[in-house]
């Protein structure tokens, strides 16, 4: 049939569809591709031989490494031989490399003496897209040069030590910069952060060494903050297109460390057009008490879709605070609200703030999507559940999902009382689900 083909082509005089493909599309092809599979295009014409090595995205993630070192390589796993393919890959580029994403496995090894030559090698050739993904025992510690790629748009690194030099600048060009599992040495951010005038997107995920956080990004539109635990304070402005915030400093609201309180209007005010809010609730109890019926002195009309994660409703503090917040957001479209777990032995927590003035007057008129996680089956958590079925006239469905380890006469007990005609029920639209627990800290 190969022959057939090819005699067809011939006396048809049809073009080769292949060699004569746009250099943009072909890139746009291998980009997507397995690295040993853009390699193998090189017999699909003379033209694409050498195309895949002067590729300009060089991406060994960690499906590279399992497919070409763990399931079709017999035991135990050659280091040595990992390192030696990456840099024969390098070595056959031909061109500038301006996308390298690396993946470094879980083995015990001197990773930063390859890395750190890799690395001078892209910091010399216009690198623009970096991300270091370290899986290994040791944390890897980031080479100066790194801070000086003047063409750098994307960095991400998880699990290195982030120290940059005296003389750092700034990165003046960059786009995306996120951080996972990152050892600070110095409290870089005590300060606000260098010069980053482009900065659009800044990620802070169980990171270590940033006791003040101070950020001054005019492009900012995205912000998590996710289990920093050691942060003592929190401050940013001139950010005024920030759209998404998360906030999970993942602390008990009782913890002993010294954290400066926050004036929750005060910090919201910076942001005019934040859409989706992700709290938790130590950060809650920061903001501190207030009164519920008044809600916050800025009205968040951008605001869709609220995340409040971790609270603790026997907390009065870090309910009122969730209550203004609700009040603040004439257009909250979605809610989720993932309760703290409690030990089986706790007692029912006072609730006589359901009492505060003005609470239960409240309306969600925009609200229509509600997601709430129950950890304890506390009454709190049912009345909270039952006000916003009270107070959401146009709500579509709330889904309650139930902790795997809560009782089940406590589920029983909280269906049973949500499923009675719900003459308390402002949605006759209104549908309400059940569901197991599946915990995590995104929106929705």
């Amino acid at each position: 049939m190969g022959d057939s083909h090819q005699r067809i082509s011939v006396h048809t005089g049809m073009a080769d569809i292949v060699s004569g493909l746009p250099r943009n599309i072909v890139n746009n092809i291998l980009e997507r591709m397995p690295v040993r599979d853009a390699a193998r295009t090189s017999i699909l014409s003379r033209k694409w031989r050498y195309i895949w090595s002067s590729h300009p995205h060089v991406v060994l993630h960690k499906d590279f490494f399992e497919h070409n070192f763990i399931r079709n390589k017999p035991p135990p796993f050659s280091a040595d031989e990992f390192v030696y393919a990456i840099e024969k890959i390098l070595l056959l580029h031909n061109g500038p490399i301006l996308k390298f994403f690396f993946y470094i496995p879980n083995f015990l090894y001197d990773w930063g003496r390859h890395v750190d030559q890799w690395l001078l090698f892209l910091s010399r050739n216009g690198i623009k897209e970096l991300k270091l993904d370290n899986w290994s025992p040791n944390p890897y510690k980031l080479p100066s040069y790194v801070f000086f790629c003047p063409e750098l748009t994307y960095l991400k690194l998880r699990s290195c030590i982030f120290k940059p030099p005296d003389s750092f600048g700034g990165f003046g060009k960059l786009v995306t910069l996120h951080f996972d599992s990152i050892a600070f040495t110095d409290d870089i951010f005590r300060t606000p952060l260098p010069t980053a005038p482009l900065l659009e997107s800044l990620k802070f995920l169980r990171c270590s060494g940033i006791e003040h956080f101070r950020i001054h990004a005019p492009r900012l539109q995205t912000l998590n903050a996710i289990s920093s635990s050691n942060v003592k304070s929190l401050c940013s402005q001139g950010s005024p297109n920030l759209a998404i915030l998360s906030i999970v400093l993942g602390k008990m609201a009782n913890s002993p460390v010294q954290v400066q309180t926050i004036n929750l209007s005060d910090y919201l005010g910076d942001w005019p057009r934040i859409s989706t809010l992700c709290f938790d609730g130590f950060f809650l109890k920061l903001a501190g008490p207030g009164v519920v019926s008044r809600g916050l002195s800025v009205t968040l009309n951008h605001l869709r879709d609220l995340v409040l994660y971790e609270i603790r409703f026997e907390d009065s503090d870090q309910m009122s605070c969730a209550f203004r917040l609700l009040k603040s957001c004439p257009n909250l479209h979605t809610l989720c609200v993932v309760a703290a777990e409690v030990g089986r032995d706790v007692l029912e927590p006072d609730t006589s703030y359901w009492d505060a003035p003005g609470l239960m007057n409240q309306t969600l008129n925009q609200l229509q999507y509600v997601n709430v996680y129950v950890a304890s089956g506390l009454m709190a958590e049912f009345l909270f559940t039952k006000f916003i079925l009270a107070s959401s006239p146009l709500l579509q469905r709330m889904r309650v999902q139930f902790s795997p380890s809560l009782a089940a006469y406590k589920r029983r007990r909280i269906s049973n009382e949500l499923n009675l005609p719900a003459t308390f029920q402002a949605s006759p639209n209104a549908r309400v689900e059940y569901a197991n627990w599946v915990p995590r800290i995104a929106p929705f």
